[in-house]
């Protein structure tokens, strides 16, 4: 049978947690520098929505052929203008629409629009799967004349008119989609549009979260947990360690004569046995003879005894330290 000393077991025992406690000290660092998950974001589109209005010219000068299209059109001799709207949505689903060819009259008052009258030019509705298209026509001399009534019916001579096509679709589960389409007229009288074009794409992001593992002895453990559970295994593994050096310190004798330390020379005293000799009680009494005396202070060994001694003349004062004190130093 083997025998091991309770010292020695003692000891391995306390190499191995502290062994422990570094292994899953060390652990705890690489779980706190990885992410505890992988995000992960995909994009997909949905469906996308299009739609824009094309149009040309009708003129009563010589100079633009009829169906011309223009990005700006003379006022003076564009007598109306034909659009065509178009919507188309993929995937091709159904719904349904309202398009409304409107005439807004109004007066400025500072930096604010005061209307006078709203009007109805035109509309259609409809239900389409897919697409859909509308033909829209602006009479652009309609305007100038249903303009100049309004000024004399008002009296508002400084009255302004803003035209503009509004479109509304409505695809079931879906955000509506809407669009409006100016007729502008700037400065020089040339006539243009702005909105002409709109698209939209509805995008979906998906986010997949994959909880990250860090490889250890026995397998994988997540990194959530391993933040958890390692520090707190560190933490006890490390206990008894700093309990048994803590212990040890704490039995460690203290040094009484750390004081004198450094005025003590090793010697034998010669004709000792002439010299009166005063048995010292305690260290305390020591370091008052080295006081009194200023001489240093001789250790020696007198058979098994092991004498602290400060000798003044023909007296010697003593003390027995294998009795009195713990000299460790």
């Amino acid at each position: 049978m083997i025998h091991i000393e309770r010292k020695n077991l003692i000891r391995a025992m306390v190499v191995a947690s502290l062994g422990m406690a570094l292994f899953f000290g060390a652990y705890s660092l690489a779980a706190y520098s990885t992410q505890p998950s992988t995000v992960r974001a995909t994009y997909r589109t949905l469906y996308t929505e299009k739609a824009s209005m094309s149009h040309s010219g009708l003129f009563s000068g010589g100079i633009y052929e009829n169906g011309t299209s223009l990005n700006y059109y003379p006022g003076k001799i564009t007598s109306l203008i034909r659009g065509n709207y178009s919507y188309t949505t993929s995937p091709g689903v159904a719904g349904s629409y309202r398009a409304t060819l409107r005439a807004d009259y109004y007066v400025t008052s500072g930096n604010k629009r005061i209307y006078l009258i709203n009007t109805t030019l035109d509309s259609w509705s409809g239900n389409f799967t897919g697409s859909f298209s509308i033909p829209v026509t602006f009479d652009v001399l309609g305007l100038e004349n249903a303009l100049a009534d309004v000024r004399s019916g008002t009296g508002m001579y400084r009255a302004s008119d803003e035209v503009y096509l509004d479109v509304q679709v409505n695809v079931p589960g879906r955000e509506p989609f809407n669009q409006r389409i100016d007729l502008e007229v700037d400065p020089s009288g040339m006539l243009f549009f702005t909105g002409l074009t709109r698209d939209y794409t509805k995008v979906v992001r998906d986010v997949n979260e994959t909880a990250n593992h860090i490889g250890v002895g026995w397998g994988e453990v997540s990194v959530s947990t391993a933040r958890k559970v390692f520090p707190a295994m560190a933490f006890l593994f490390f206990l008894p360690p700093l309990g048994f050096f803590y212990g040890r310190r704490e039995k460690r004798p203290k040094d009484e004569l750390s004081n004198l330390r450094k005025f003590i020379v090793e010697g034998t005293p010669k004709d000792s046995g002439k010299r009166d000799h005063v048995e010292l009680k305690s260290v305390r009494d020591l370091e008052k003879a080295f006081d009194l005396v200023d001489r240093p202070v001789v250790h020696y060994f007198d058979g098994n005894r092991e004498v602290y001694a400060v000798i003044d003349d023909g007296v010697v004062y003593f003390l027995d330290a294998s009795e009195e004190i713990d000299n460790s130093p």
